[in-house]
C-alpha cells in the first residue's frame, strides 16, 4: 500500500512539473508575441516584414504574429492592456496617451521624420502655403490636423480663420477627389500622393518640416510599461530584430518588395514599388530606430502651444532608446 501511494505521489509531482513547464512558456519554444500595425500593410512597414521574411525574429527566439488593427485608434489601448505586446503608433498618439495616463512607451522610431503632409489636386493651384487661404481643408478629425493647418498659415503670414476646416475622418482621398475639399492634411506624401497619381490625379504636396511644424517621429513602436518591466530582454530582442529588418530593407529592396506583396496581396505592385522607393530611404538614419529626446521636447512644446496637448508631458516617461542595439562608433 505504501509503495502504491508513493508511486501515485511521484506521478502526481511529475504531472505538476510538466504542467508548470508548459504554462510558463519556458524551455525550447520561442516566445510568442503580437505586433499590431497602425493600418493595413504598406511601405511604412517594409522593415517589419523584412525582419519576418529573413527570420530575424526567429533568430531572436521570437514567434511574432503581425496583425492589422480593427480600429487604428485602439492600438495603444490594446498594448496597455497586454492584448498585444507591441504596436505601431505615432508620436502624437504617444504624447496624448501620456496625458490620459495610458501606461505605454515608445521603444523605437520606425520613421524619424514626418510623413504627414498637405496634399491638393494640381488643378486647385495650391503650390505654396499662402495659397491655402480661403480654401476648404479636410482633416482626419484630430486636433493635430487643425494645429498643422493653423501653424502653416501663420508661418505663411495668413489668418488661420481664413480657411474652412472640414472633418472628413479617414476619407481623405475621396473628400479630395470628389471636390468636397480643396486640400487635405493627415495624408502621407509617400503613400496617398502615390495612390492618387495611380488613380490619374496630379497633386501638389507641402511637407510639414518645410512650413513650420517641428520634426517628429511619424511612426514608432510601442509596448506596455508593465510588459517592458517584466520582459526587458524580449523587448530588446524584438527591437534588435526590427533594426536588422530595416537595415535589410535598405540593402535588399527587391526581396523586401516581395515580402510586402506577400503580406498584402491587395497591394498594387506598381504602387508598392513607388511607395517603397520613397519610403525605404527614410530608414537610412545615422542610427536606425533612434528617438531624439530634444525633438520630442520641441514637439511637445508645439503641441501645447497649439492645443494638441492640454499640458506638457515628461518625454523620458513616454519614450526610451534603452532597448536599441548599442551604437557603434
Amino acid at each position: 500500500m505504501r509503495k502504491t501511494a508513493m508511486l501515485l505521489l511521484v506521478c502526481a509531482l511529475c504531472a505538476a512539473l510538466v504542467s508548470c513547464g508548459a504554462a510558463s512558456n519556458q524551455g525550447d519554444g520561442p516566445e510568442k508575441v503580437t505586433l499590431t500595425l497602425d493600418w493595413y500593410p504598406n511601405a511604412d512597414h517594409a522593415g517589419i516584414y523584412a525582419a519576418q521574411q529573413q527570420g530575424f525574429f526567429d533568430d531572436a527566439g521570437l514567434d511574432v504574429k503581425i496583425r492589422q488593427p480593427s480600429d487604428p485608434a485602439s492600438v495603444l489601448q490594446l498594448v496597455a492592456a497586454g492584448r498585444s505586446e507591441f504596436g505601431v503608433s505615432y508620436e502624437n498618439e504617444m504624447t496624448n496617451a501620456a496625458i490620459r495616463d495610458i501606461p505605454v512607451q515608445s521603444v523605437m522610431a520606425i520613421m524619424q521624420e514626418p510623413l504627414n503632409s498637405i496634399i491638393s489636386l494640381k488643378k486647385a493651384g495650391i503650390t505654396e502655403p499662402e495659397d491655402l487661404a480661403g480654401k476648404k481643408i479636410g482633416y482626419a478629425g484630430q486636433s493635430f490636423g487643425t494645429a498643422v493647418i493653423d501653424t502653416v498659415l501663420r508661418e505663411a503670414g495668413e489668418d488661420p480663420k481664413s480657411v474652412e476646416k472640414v472633418n472628413v475622418g479617414y476619407d481623405l482621398r475621396p473628400a479630395l477627389t470628389s471636390g468636397r475639399v480643396d486640400a487635405v492634411v493627415d495624408a502621407y506624401w509617400n503613400i496617398e500622393a502615390v495612390e492618387l497619381a495611380q488613380e490619374g490625379f496630379e497633386t501638389n504636396v507641402v511637407r510639414l518640416p518645410d512650413v513650420g511644424v517641428p520634426n517628429y517621429n511619424e511612426l514608432v513602436v510601442a509596448t506596455g510599461d508593465r510588459y517592458a518591466k517584466q520582459n526587458p530582454q524580449v523587448v530588446r530582442d524584438f527591437v534588435d530584430a526590427l533594426v536588422k529588418g530595416h537595415q535589410y530593407a535598405l540593402d535588399h529592396p527587391d526581396s523586401t518588395r516581395e515580402a510586402l506583396l506577400k503580406a498584402n496581396e491587395e497591394l498594387d505592385p506598381e504602387v508598392a514599388t513607388e511607395t517603397l522607393d520613397l519610403t525605404v530611404p527614410i530608414f537610412d538614419a545615422e542610427r536606425i530606430g533612434y528617438q531624439d529626446p530634444q525633438e520630442w521636447k520641441a514637439y511637445v512644446d508645439w503641441s501645447v502651444e497649439n492645443g494638441v496637448l492640454k499640458e506638457k508631458v515628461e518625454v523620458d516617461e513616454v519614450m526610451t532608446n534603452e532597448y536599441l542595439p548599442k551604437a557603434t562608433s
